[in-house]
């Protein structure tokens, strides 16, 4: 999460639609906030604990689009569209669709495009398409958002990374590429000893990590479990001239090992980054059920395994179910997956991963079935500084929302809070944390959550809103009031919380943005309470 600071000469302007100083805002540029995968906006100054009911907030409008939205939604402050500065939320859908709107007011957007005709899905989990999944990633140096589409024409399918001009959507850099990669190896899909990567078996879910002047991609499986053999790839273009610098196979001389992390993106810090693996062989170079630390110079520096891998691998109960989370201002990092199990690793000075705490945060899995598994997808952290520890949040399937404690290093072995409602399958609650650093009354834990099973069909959603101080205080939600009404719920799709307003992708064909309301706006909602 980068702060971008316009002229000086600009002025300050105040209005219902968006209360926002003009000379210094925060941008969201990629999944998850920024590449510690946190979460979190600790530079929130308008919404509080104390105003976030359902007198002061509340729908404010909402944004058309033309399909499902998979991919997290970006932000750009005070960005020159047509000779006009204005705050941008970037959009993406499975139709493979782009588009850019004003954040602070409804109406058409700024500019859209769309960027080939998507895929068609053939697993069970209610995806009419399959273009734009991942969340994309925005390079402020160069006013480049990097996304990557998924076409299919005459039966073939295929991947492109695209690389657009934030001002209008303009193709950059000689784009877009087609995804092509081989390796050595014996696993499936071989052939005399050559793997190569197979668009029709491979689904990009993961959001797009930019790192030392690389854009990264994860891959895992696309069809029906048992349908295809596949392989998990992590591969690397050079930003600039969008030629492929990197590729890693996850399971050269095996298969399986998909990197899929519930959308959520590897996280950096300046050595590497670390990314996660779900089912899939271990050893003879396969990594599956791993954590997975790559250098600067694209060396595999650290791994570590979940030791039960093979009783993972039999259930599937996938590690990779979940993603990382780099723990800011330190060199540790956690993440768990279907089990409810939380690692929290140390990554040394030569980039080896370390165990130091195994936590199991979730009652984990009572049969061999995953879907009665508590499993962990969507955490987030609130890096609080002072008397008050950090805390980690957690809302698994299954269970409630819970908050652990981080001092001396460690995780609490228990919650120090947690509310009484259980979210549903598939991936229990997606989380964000919103605070003004470490401000009292100001942090607030929002969530999106079902109530009912949305593993294979589109459900409404809840947004809702905590204090992320005590999470058994339940500030608002979106079912309170009609009017307020999200949609239907966007998997695995984190809120975003920035400049006074919260911002949803839905599968309703529309990104809810929500906000302080204006008095008029809350008198004709009361109709409706």
């Amino acid at each position: 999460m980068i702060t971008r600071l316009p002229s000086k000469c600009l002025l300050l302007t105040l209005t219902i639609a968006g209360w926002a100083p003009a000379w210094s805002q925060v941008s969201v540029l990629t999944g998850q906030y920024d590449a510690t995968r946190a979460s979190a906006n600790l530079s929130e100054t308008f919404l509080t604990t104390s105003n976030v009911n359902t007198t002061q907030f509340g729908l404010l409008f909402t944004l058309p689009v033309d399909d499902y939205m998979y991919a997290q939604p970006l932000y750009v402050p005070q960005v020159q569209i047509a000779g006009v500065a204005h705050n941008v939320l970037y959009a993406a859908t499975i139709n493979n669709s782009v588009y850019a709107f004003d954040a602070d007011s409804a109406g058409p957007p700024l500019w859209q495009g769309n960027l080939g005709p998507a895929s068609v899905q053939n697993n069970s989990h209610d995806l009419p398409s399959c273009g734009i999944l991942a969340t994309p990633v925005i390079d402020l140096s160069s006013d480049t958002m990097y996304v990557i589409a998924q076409t299919e024409q005459s039966s073939k399918q295929s991947f492109s990374l695209h690389a657009l001009d934030i001002t209008s959507g303009a193709e950059k850099f000689g784009g877009p590429v087609t995804i092509k990669a081989i390796v050595k190896g014996t696993g499936s899909q071989s052939h005399s000893g050559v793997i190569t990567f197979q668009a029709a078996s491979e689904l990009q879910r993961p959001a797009l990590l930019l790192f030392n002047g690389t854009v990264y991609i994860g891959f895992a499986r696309q069809n029906p479990e048992g349908t295809y053999p596949f392989h998990g790839w992590v591969l690397g273009y050079n930003a600039a001239t969008l030629k492929q610098s990197y590729v890693l196979n996850t399971t050269p001389n095996g298969t399986e090992g998909g990197v899929w992390m519930s959308g959520r993106g590897p996280v950096a810090d300046s050595q590497g980054f670390t990314f996660m693996t779900g089912n899939g062989d271990v050893g003879n170079s396969d990594i599956g059920e791993s954590f997975a630390r790559i250098g600067k110079s694209h060396s595999l520096l650290g791994l570590f395994t979940d030791p039960n891998w093979s009783t993972l691998n039999a259930n599937d109960f996938d590690l990779g179910a979940g993603g990382p989370l780099l723990i800011p201002g330190t060199s540790l990092l956690l993440g768990g997956g279907k089990t409810g199990t939380v690692y929290l690793l140390s990554i040394t000075s030569a980039g080896a991963l370390q165990l130091v705490q195994t936590l199991q945060a979730t009652p984990g899995c009572p049969s061999s079935n995953d879907a009665s598994c508590a499993q962990i997808h969507s955490p987030a952290y609130w890096n609080r500084i002072g008397a008050n520890p950090p805390l980690l949040y957690l809302w698994a399937t299954n269970d409630v929302l819970k908050a652990f404690s981080f001092s001396g290093g460690l995780l609490s072995t228990s919650p120090v809070a947690q509310n009484t409602v259980l979210a549903s399958n598939p991936g229990g609650g997606a989380l964000a944390i919103s605070a003004n650093g470490s401000t009292a009354g100001t942090g607030i834990l929002w969530a999106t959550m079902s109530t009912t099973n949305a593993s294979n069909t589109s459900v409404p959603g809840i947004l809702r809103a905590f204090d992320a101080s005590n999470v058994a205080t339940e500030l608002w939600n979106s079912n309170m009031n009609a009017a307020d009404n999200l949609g239907n719920l966007a998997k695995f799709v984190v809120p975003v919380v920035v400049n006074g307003k919260v911002y949803m992708s839905t599968f309703s064909n529309q990104l809810a943005v929500y906000g302080l309301e204006s008095a008029s706006v809350r008198v004709a909602k009361a109709v409706h309470r």
